[in-house]
């Protein structure tokens, strides 16, 4: 599980939402757990964090990237523009990586980086 500093619960949940997410278990204000297809994620206040960590946590949006694989390069625009429709930001549109990927960059209601990406049919 991977956990993810918010300064808006109900905001991050949208957005999670929006790349498939559920809630999952028990939640509180400060805590939620989100899973799909067996990825899973936390979601934590900025408020719970600073009780744990003694000092508030930075944001900075690109320490760390997570990267979530579609079934196929029209999977990546559709989610894409979905994101984008929802009212989130792009940060990079799609474009077929020279790595042998298409790929694209959205930006959560915190400014982290998100990934979103298939394999390109080999040709």
């Amino acid at each position: 599980m991977v956990g993810i500093v918010t300064k808006n619960m109900g905001q991050a949940i949208k957005f999670y939402e929006t790349l498939g997410f559920t809630a999952q278990g028990t939640s509180s204000d400060d805590y939620v757990e989100l899973n799909n297809k067996g990825v899973r994620i936390s979601l934590n206040t900025s408020k719970m964090v600073s009780g744990i960590y003694g000092y508030d946590p930075d944001k900075v949006g690109d320490k760390i990237e997570l990267a979530f694989l579609c079934d196929s390069p029209k999977e990546v625009d559709e989610l894409h523009n979905k994101i984008v429709k929802s009212g989130y930001e792009s940060f990079k549109e799609p474009w077929d990586a020279f790595w042998g990927q298409r790929y694209a960059i959205v930006k959560d209601i915190d400014g982290h980086l998100l990934s979103i990406f298939s394999n390109l049919p080999t040709k």
